[in-house]
């Protein structure tokens, strides 16, 4: 019966993080979705070709820092488990540090973007509107990059929903903005797409200071000391770029290789039509996988807290049961990709080309999500256990060599199957992704990590004496 309930414990436990950080990731999808409808109520269609290649290039720039950062995460649960509660504050705040810099290098990039985005060749109407959102864009690095670092402070300490609440509130303000900016409200002239893009400017603005007040607040100072350790410190930036520096590589990597697959394979190879249908089925995507990848960030921070407690086999239970939710999640809209297709891409364009590819599209997602579902979960557990060497180099190899390569290949070699060709290139790629990274985690080779020296030792996976209490712990938080 002690064991049951135990088990059970765990379950919720998964539950009650996942739902906060399912709500935190879909925010920022909804933040998107929400500037793409407003988008299409524009006169020119070119705007719903330009928005997603716009985007891609610009989180080409910023997605190294925000992997960095993500592993504040990994840092602060881990210090949680062994109750070394001012390392977890200290890592927070060395990830405004790094915002900082980012955000230094942005300004002096932001020239380039004309000359980047006139290298992908698109329609010269495309292209306007892409250096239109872009150059706004790029000036939101430092406040995206610091908005995470903070916000996964408060997940690694188990305090998820002050991480959900900031991303919700920021939506508002991202919708409030763009709608008055993009079609010229309240004695604005109208912007139209670069409407949007001062609108995701502002919003995460207003997270980064909704966050860092709710830090250095009278409760968090009291547990973390957060007023204390703001201080810049080499031993925990070295720890948070020698562990997330390969997360950013790799992050920078997919950005890279699908901003390639996106502009090149697609918009360029096949035409404005085929970028439209892409752009849309990306949308939904974005609804099956941005969830999932809350599931997965409050599976890195349980993971980490187990890890830190001398847990193992408490983490190896957390992530069979975060990786079960994953897949019926997307075992479900798999179900509605594969029947509804059509349907769901005409709410966006009803021209009958974009629905037929959006829809083949969107049966490519139904497939290769329920891979994508696995492997999500395994990669934020390995994220916990700070295993990031291996998993990132080779998602590295492996994006360049499927997508890029391959996806090249049946683009000019079958070029009668369209933009779908690349698709079932990608898809390949997420089912190979899905299978190894479950190979992994199952070969605990990252039970021989010590995250904060660096060096390596064996954990033996047995459980503690004290586990039924340390499980519950976060709810004293």
């Amino acid at each position: 019966m002690s064991t049951r309930h135990q088990r059970r414990a765990e379950v919720r436990n998964v539950i009650a993080m996942a739902i906060p950080m399912v709500i935190t990731t879909s925010s920022r999808a909804v933040m998107d979705i929400v500037d793409y409808v407003m988008i299409t109520r524009l006169d020119a269609a070119e705007a719903q070709a330009a928005i997603l290649p716009a985007q891609i290039v610009m989180w080409s720039y910023m997605i190294i820092g925000v992997g960095i950062v993500s592993m504040v995460n990994t840092f602060a649960s881990q210090s949680l488990g062994r109750k070394e509660y001012r390392r977890c504050s200290a890592y927070a705040w060395q990830s405004i540090y790094i915002a900082a810099l980012f955000g230094g290098i942005s300004l002096a990039v932001r020239p380039l973007l004309s000359t980047l985005l006139a290298s992908i060749a698109h329609e010269p109407a495309v292209q306007a509107m892409e250096l239109a959102y872009a150059r706004v864009a790029l000036i939101t690095a430092a406040p995206t990059i610091a908005a995470y670092g903070l916000g996964w402070f408060f997940v690694g300490v188990h305090r998820p929903w002050v991480t959900m609440w900031s991303a919700v509130e920021a939506n508002v303000v991202n919708a409030v903005v763009s709608f008055v900016l993009i079609f010229g409200h309240l004695g604005f002239e109208p912007m139209g797409i670069a409407g949007a893009a001062w609108g995701t400017l502002a919003a995460v603005c207003y997270r980064f200071i909704r966050l860092a007040v709710t830090m250095l607040g009278p409760r968090a100072a009291k547990m973390f000391a957060t007023r204390e350790t703001w201080h810049p410190s080499w031993s925990c930036m070295k720890g948070l770029i020698r562990i997330g520096l390969p997360c950013g590589c790799q992050w920078l990597c997919e950005v890279v290789v699908w901003a390639i697959f996106v502009n090149v394979l697609v918009g360029t190879k096949f035409g404005t039509v085929h970028l439209i249908a892409t752009n849309i089925a990306w949308q939904f995507m974005r609804l099956a996988f941005l969830p999932t990848m809350g599931v997965g960030q409050a599976l890195t921070s349980l993971v980490g807290k187990s890890i830190g407690a001398g847990l193992p086999n408490r983490a190896l239970r957390e992530a069979r049961i975060a990786t079960l939710i994953t897949l019926a999640y997307m075992g479900a809209l798999s179900i509605v990709y594969w029947f509804y297709g059509p349907a769901l891409i005409s709410l966006f364009n009803d021209d009958p080309e974009v629905v037929d590819l959006g829809a083949k599209v969107m049966k490519c997602a139904a497939v290769f999500q329920l891979f994508d579902a696995i492997g999500i979960a395994y990669n934020s557990a390995l994220r916990g256990a700070g295993d990031t060497f291996i998993p990132s180099l080779f998602f590295i190899v492996s994006n360049w060599v499927i997508i890029v390569g391959c996806g090249w290949i049946v683009a000019t070699q079958f070029p009668q199957l369209g933009s779908i060709g690349p698709w079932l290139a990608a898809s390949g790629l997420i089912v190979i992704a899905g299978v190894f990274l479950w190979w992994r985690w199952h070969s605990k080779a990252w039970m021989k990590l010590n995250l904060f020296d660096g060096v390596r030792k064996s954990v033996t996976p047995v459980d503690h004496p004290t586990e039924n209490k340390n499980a519950n712990f976060e709810a004293s938080l």
